[in-house]
């Protein structure tokens, strides 16, 4: 199968059936051709780019996030490169910023695949004996690893400290997206507190409900302080929101631990 994405990202597959835009001059002999959408802003142009390659093959279908596919099993490699794995799909709870519920539906867990980079959606939602299988086929794996997927702190407990505690860990991902959530966050920090700050980073998703910039910030330095590294993320709905030059420059700066350790302050 030829698989097209309407743009590079760093968990693009670079095996010689993965494309980025348009048929190129060398191309592969006739088979079916997906295009791989994640989010609603490329569905323009993954049309565009589906009748593209309807020019040099006849089966080309379109699919993805974007288009609320739910997601079944996953095969490693094929719309994401080789190293990440996701072993479950959807989400227990109904966040009202997040599209995971809509389109996925509630937790369904699947067969594990190896892999280093673990990208389901909360796993910390999954049962515990799946959970535990997880963490078993991430002992085995000889790169460090990434829980990027995100870790929910409502969810977290002690056994998961002792299981990441047998794990070679590069970076912990946990999310704090609204106010509310401090408080979880909190607890986090206690039970991680014997992990080093460059490991455990935060998404945060910032400018949410009238959140305002003042308040965007001191939520963000509020989570440093606790010894997280945050990566702040601008909301965004089913279409793209141009956010002005203070929201965006608020996001790089907290998106940069270089930036913003050396110059923390409240706008």
């Amino acid at each position: 199968m030829i698989r097209v994405f309407p743009r590079k990202t760093k968990w693009t597959p670079t095996d010689e059936l993965s494309f980025v835009g348009d048929p190129q001059l060398w191309r592969p002999p006739i088979q079916p051709v997906y295009i791989s959408c994640a989010f609603t802003w490329d569905k323009k142009e993954s049309e565009r780019l589906k009748r593209s390659w309807l020019r040099f093959y006849q089966d080309v279908r379109i699919g993805g996030p974007a288009y609320d596919d739910k997601g079944d099993e996953f095969v490693s490699g094929r719309f994401l490169k080789e190293g990440v794995t996701i072993t479950s799909r959807g989400c227990s709870k109904n966040c009202p910023y997040c599209f995971v519920p809509k389109r996925e539906g509630k937790i369904r867990e699947y067969p594990i695949k190896d892999g280093w980079v673990l990208q389901d959606n909360n796993i910390l939602a999954c049962s515990e004996l799946h959970q535990r299988n997880v963490f078993e086929m991430l002992r085995r794996q000889t790169k460090q690893i990434d829980f990027n997927g995100g870790l929910d702190p409502d969810l977290l407990e002690n056994w998961h400290v002792k299981e990441f505690e047998t794990l070679r860990v590069r970076h912990f991902w946990f999310s704090c997206d609204t106010p509310s959530s401090i408080g979880p966050l909190e607890r986090t920090a206690d039970l991680m507190s014997d992990f080093k700050q460059w490991q455990k980073r935060c998404y945060v998703l910032i400018g949410f409900n009238d959140e305002s910039q003042r308040e965007a910030e001191e939520r963000l330095n509020r989570i440093f302080e606790m010894g997280f590294l945050p990566f702040a993320q601008l909301y965004q709905n089913d279409i793209k929101t141009s956010w002005s030059k203070d929201w965006d420059r608020l996001q790089r700066k907290w998106c940069r631990p270089a930036a913003y350790k050396s110059r923390r302050s409240v706008i």
